[in-house]
């Protein structure tokens, strides 16, 4: 089941923080969309993964999870 939800993300500075954390998101099999920003140190990703895999996601590409936005 798809869902769209924006996540905290830690660590990210500039643009190519968060060009690097959107693109190993939207290269992830079960991403369809992802928008990082690095001024809101957000990523809102549509999705049909676990919170599990996300995390794994954003922390192979260098940065942390702190949870998600409601």
């Amino acid at each position: 089941m798809e869902k769209k939800e924006t996540y905290k993300i830690e660590g990210m500075k500039c643009g190519g923080c968060s060009g690097s954390v959107q693109s190993a998101l939207i290269n992830s099999e079960g991403v369809r969309d992802a928008m990082v920003s690095h001024e809101e140190g957000t990523a809102e990703i549509t999705h049909s993964l676990t919170d599990n895999d996300i995390i794994r996601i954003v922390e192979n590409a260098g940065y942390h999870v702190t949870g998600k936005s409601r």
